[in-house]
């Protein structure tokens, strides 16, 4: 009959590893200052334009694009044209029905009525959509440049717009 000798060593030694790993992650949350969330360095800022815009669902499927400041009509998206800024509006408002604290105002589902994101080009040239519901911020030069331009031209038709 063979025996198979298991040498304490090795295995003293990888939990010693895994142990010290932990402690010293441990300490590092403990004592380390806490640092600004991406979403509140990019809110802070200087922004060399910026608007909060209303994405209103419309019965016919099209989105109405308004200037919340004063509800002037920005642009129309036509049902199924803007993929883009739909999903992008979308992947925000998701967020609302996982967790207690974060609630749309109108239901979930459908973009609030009165619900307000943040369109902003900083100093650097990022342009940013913020939420400040959810506090999740989308640097849309990620996108690609095609998509960065629909949410750049509404951010001009904002200002072009009486």
């Amino acid at each position: 009959m063979s025996s198979i000798h298991v040498r304490p060593a090795p295995l003293i030694g990888m939990a010693a590893l895994a142990l010290s790993s932990l402690l010293l992650a441990g300490w590092y949350r403990l004592t380390m200052p806490v640092s600004t969330p991406h979403a509140a360095l990019a809110v802070s800022q200087p922004s060399a334009k910026a608007v909060d815009l209303w994405f209103v669902d419309q019965p016919d499927g099209s989105v109405l694009v308004q200037r919340s400041s004063d509800a002037a009509v920005i642009a129309q998206i036509p049902m199924g044209e803007g993929g883009f800024v739909r999903a992008t509006l979308r992947s925000l408002i998701r967020e609302y029905g996982q967790g207690p604290s974060i609630r749309p105002p109108e239901g979930f589902g459908t973009l609030p009525a009165r619900h307000a994101f943040r369109l902003a080009l900083t100093e650097q040239g990022q342009l940013l959509l913020w939420d400040p519901l959810s506090g999740r911020m989308l640097d849309l030069k990620a996108y690609g440049p095609s998509n960065r331009q629909v949410f750049f031209d509404l951010l001009i038709a904002s200002e072009s717009t009486p």
